[in-house]
């Protein structure tokens, strides 16, 4: 258990000091003194034509260093942290409270539902006779072809269509005035992990059935039922525990795209409207996003030793 913890520590300490590391790496090489300097000419209205400015590469490792140092004291002194906008530096933690929230619902709403469905489903296939696990084959690779977003526009046009035929509105369909969307853009994030869960879920239930212990549970006279329930699925729930990360990164590269899509001002574009000009504001949201999943992977790794030791 100690050891486990160990390593969780270490994982934790690497990641924030790479999202450190990452973030302040243009200033590296990139010449931001004159960058900035041009930024508030522009915002405050003293230089009107940008089309000469070029900002070449150049080499600043002391320039970088100052950015880390930069950063991490930002980060301690989150309270006082403020970030550039408009020719003014605005104060960083309301507007981060204001665009996390809902960011962060659609991720971890999206990481249980993709779970939920993706085990639900893949419960009924091993039920279903070989021809129509073949089938739902073929439609699991035919929906992996489509590109991401068009996933997403789907089921915003599936809400719409209804609405239309029937004149019953479900969900929001995008976030207007005081109106959020929660439950659909959430639903729409977690298409594509569901996708993953089904397809890794399918994989390693279907090795699991061939080995011995399973025939001689049905040598027993132990329904099937009783035995993907009991033991496959007990046994694979491990495995698949493994794969959070790789749902985590699906999700998360599918954000930006879906808060544009349902015009959600969310941390992600929140991030890619001023972290440019802010890579402490860009660490601070990527750190923002990524302790919940950390603390989500570290309890269950936790609970996962527990009931197992081995």
């Amino acid at each position: 258990m100690m050891s486990l913890l160990w390593k969780l520590v270490l994982f934790l300490l690497l990641s924030l000091t790479g999202i450190i590391l990452f973030t302040s790496l243009p200033v590296l090489i990139f010449d931001y003194s004159i960058l900035m300097n041009n930024t508030r000419l522009i915002d405050t209205g003293q230089m009107t034509n940008n089309s000469f400015l070029v900002n070449s590469i150049v080499f600043q490792p002391l320039a970088y260093w100052d950015q880390i140092k930069t950063t991490v004291i930002q980060l301690i002194d989150i309270t006082n942290t403020t970030f550039y906008n408009g020719g003014i530096n605005k104060p960083l933690l309301p507007m981060l409270m204001e665009v996390y929230p809902q960011s962060i619902t659609f991720l971890i709403g999206g990481l249980f539902l993709s779970l939920l469905f993706g085990i639900s489903f893949t419960i009924l296939y091993m039920i279903f006779p070989i021809f129509v696990r073949n089938f739902i084959k073929k439609c699991i690779l035919a929906i992996e072809t489509l590109p991401d977003v068009f996933v997403i526009i789907l089921v915003q046009l599936a809400v719409i269509w209804v609405y239309k035929n029937t004149g019953l509105l479900m969900f929001n369909i995008v976030n207007v005035y005081k109106t959020k969307a929660y439950f659909l853009p959430t639903l729409a994030i977690s298409i594509l992990p569901t996708l993953y869960v089904i397809k890794y879920l399918i994989l390693t239930m279907e090795e699991e059935s061939t080995k011995i212990y399973v025939e001689f549970a049905k040598g027993k006279g132990l329904k099937n039922i009783y035995i993907l329930l009991a033991y496959v699925l007990k046994n694979t729930a491990a495995q698949l525990f493994g794969q959070l990360k790789n749902i985590f990164w699906i999700l998360l590269s599918n954000l930006l795209m879906l808060e544009i899509i349902f015009n959600i001002y969310g941390i992600t574009r929140f991030v890619a409207d001023y972290g440019v000009e802010n890579p402490h504001l860009a660490a601070i949201c990527l750190i923002a996003i990524f302790l919940p999943f950390f603390v989500l992977f570290a309890a269950g790794s936790l609970l996962i030793r527990r009931l197992d030791p081995r």
